[in-house]
């Protein structure tokens, strides 16, 4: 008997809480429905600064339209949130609106992890391999690719690789640079990396005169290897700068060249 009483009153209090709720839910969209959007509030998730306060605030202006003075419960709240993530450096964007009349946007921009530059064109990729180009002002604090991208992008190209060649080359890229990043000696010693015509990649090292080849972006691990086995045992033998080159490129092999051929 007890047991039936203890199940009746819980769904009582079941059926008084989804009452309760609705209730609630009616309130508040009868409450947006009397109160008009007075202003619009951006934050960032993030310390980086491709997009601006002002570059938000414009380009919903241009591209979702009148905001100011709609009735809450009329805001499309997906649709700019959809707007948002248009926009090449934007990663993500979350909308609301509270019972004040405002508006409020927060933007997750996209975080670079490499800018790669080709004469005058340049673009940022983040850690998914997403191209996005730079902005007029901020220059991101990023490794920078430098040469002969061995793939077009058009200015100002939003998105993912165009092929699968160029995604593999960047995911490549990435990855070359991850391995950089997880050694306790790397990262602080190369100095700059450079695309060759012919599409291998040249390493120049902080305090030595030699360049090192190491073609494309793969097996990087083995071919670092390579490269300390050379600095560890080769280059003590010979006197500095006996070496211009050095190519790590081929598997077991560690090719040293006095000149270029």
């Amino acid at each position: 008997m007890k047991k039936a009483v203890a199940y009746v009153l819980a769904a009582l209090l079941s059926i008084l809480f989804c009452v309760g709720m609705t209730l609630l839910y009616r309130n508040v969209r009868e409450e947006q429905a009397l109160v008009t959007c007075t202003q619009l509030e951006v934050s960032f998730a993030d310390t980086l600064r491709f997009v601006s306060e002002e570059d938000i605030r414009e380009y919903l202006d241009t591209r979702y339209g009148t905001y100011i003075g709609q009735r809450l419960d009329s805001v499309q709240l997906s649709r700019i949130e959809d707007l948002l993530a248009e926009r090449s450096a934007v990663q993500s964007g979350q909308a609301w609106t509270t019972a004040d009349g405002i508006l409020h946007v927060l933007v997750t921009q996209r975080a670079p992890v490499l800018r790669i530059q080709d004469g005058r064109r340049s673009f940022y990729v983040d850690a998914d391999g997403g191209i996005f180009p730079p902005h007029e002002t901020y220059i991101a604090s990023v490794p920078t690719v430098e040469g002969t991208i061995p793939f077009e992008i058009p200015d100002g190209f939003r998105g993912e690789a165009p092929s699968d060649e160029a995604r593999k080359w960047i995911l490549g890229m990435i990855g070359m640079y991850r391995y950089i990043s997880s050694t306790k000696g790397w990262p602080h010693h190369i100095h700059t990396v450079r695309v060759r015509g012919d599409g291998d990649l040249v390493l120049t090292i902080d305090g030595r005169t030699e360049q090192f080849i190491i073609g494309q972006p793969d097996n990087i691990r083995d071919k670092f290897q390579r490269i300390d086995r050379y600095i560890g045992t080769i280059a003590p033998s010979v006197e500095e700068g006996h070496y211009r080159t050095v190519n790590v490129k081929y598997n077991n092999q560690i090719i040293c060249r006095q000149k270029d051929t």
